[in-house]
């Protein structure tokens, strides 16, 4: 699958950059209340750019759950990342390599029906 590109994207300023994504995923990390949570780390050209650490707004009664909505939420921020280098003449070359323990959510996530709003947005980004 090909990343659509806005036919307004301005022309290129700069040499191809590659990125690079690291997902981690704590299932019911939060002693109080039991929210998961998860952090992303993007890397551009082997340079940190991005850290965000997310506390889930749902409570997941599971790892799968957990893991599952750490990575629609990495793939939603990254899309809006590479959206916005785009927009000011960075050109990504590639694919963004994404790295983590989310090995059940890239296998399972066909599966799962109860996931169909998340499976939309991580599955047509993982094809």
């Amino acid at each position: 699958m090909h990343e659509a590109i806005p036919l307004n994207a301005p022309q290129a300023r700069s040499k191809d950059i590659d990125l690079t994504m690291y997902i981690y995923s704590d299932n019911a990390g939060d002693k109080q209340n039991r929210r998961s949570s998860s952090a992303l780390l993007i890397y551009m050209i082997s340079a940190l750019l991005m850290w965000l650490p997310k506390k889930h707004a749902t409570i997941e009664t599971s790892v799968f759950g957990a893991e599952f909505v750490a990575m629609k939420v990495s793939i939603e921020t990254l899309q809006g990342l590479q959206y916005k280098l785009r927009m000011m003449g960075v050109v990504i070359s590639g694919p963004t390599h994404i790295y983590g323990d989310i090995m059940s959510v890239i296998q399972n996530t066909q599966k799962h029906k109860s996931n169909a709003i998340c499976y939309h947005v991580v599955g047509v980004s993982i094809c």
